[in-house]
């Protein structure tokens, strides 16, 4: 996927913002408010053992699971977030008579059932609409907190796992609420692409600790991301 590629073209801009951000770092009081935690250290992202923490989702009353969650394709056109790495596709039920909207909250993580493949975690909040009576299969997009694993595959099974409650993820879905960040907001694929792989190197920032995370680096990525 472009994604995929386009990420590695940030490497450089990365580096050149780390020197220079060294360099003209002195005393401050700048870090007195900063979630205490550490890149690359929150308990099942990036390498670290564990599972995600956060208060597990649960959907509303009336509405199921249809079938079990898979990564990757996904048979329909209905498409919510964004993020390919830890893409998954849901089937839901909803057994209410009228039709209703459910959201899956910001900072959701979706949990791979198989240790070598990656978690995701939805960073804006996704509206679905199902209709009474009938299962309404839709696309998720998430993106990846393990680097090192393997992107959702089609043949490994997903879980709807907990909000997060990690500090640094949750500020970063601060900075994050008023970007454009679905394919619907984008003119066109490239465009979308682009700030698709931004929003994946400031997630691995924190949950792998890639650099992103540092604040001159961070804002080179946010800058990079249209607001709404």
């Amino acid at each position: 996927m472009k994604m995929r590629h386009s990420f590695v073209l940030l490497a450089a801009t990365v580096c050149m913002a780390l020197t220079f951000d060294a360099c003209k770092k002195g005393g401050s009081n700048d870090d007195d408010n900063k979630p205490t935690e550490q890149p690359g250290k929150i308990p099942g992202m990036g390498e670290t053992a564990g599972t995600p923490e956060g208060e597990q989702y649960v959907l509303p009353a009336g509405i199921t699971l249809s079938g079990t969650i898979v990564g990757d394709y996904c048979d329909t056109t209905y498409q919510v977030g964004s993020g390919e790495f830890a893409a998954v596709c849901v089937g839901l039920l909803n057994s209410k008579t009228k039709d209703t909207t459910i959201i899956l909250p910001a900072g959701l993580v979706i949990l791979s059932t198989n240790a070598e493949y990656q978690h995701g975690v939805v960073v804006q909040e996704a509206r679905i609409l199902l209709k009474a009576k009938k299962i309404t299969r839709v696309g998720l997009g998430a993106y990846c907190i393990n680097s090192h694993k393997s992107p959702s595959s089609y043949s490994v099974t997903y879980t709807l796992g907990p909000v997060s409650s990690s500090p640094l993820m949750k500020e970063l879905i601060g900075l994050l609420r008023n970007k454009k960040t679905s394919k619907s907001e984008f003119a066109n694929e490239d465009l979308y692409q682009e700030a698709s792989s931004n929003i994946q190197g400031l997630v691995w920032g924190i949950t792998d600790d890639m650099g992103s995370a540092d604040p001159a680096v961070r804002q080179i990525y946010l800058d990079k991301i249209p607001n709404k």
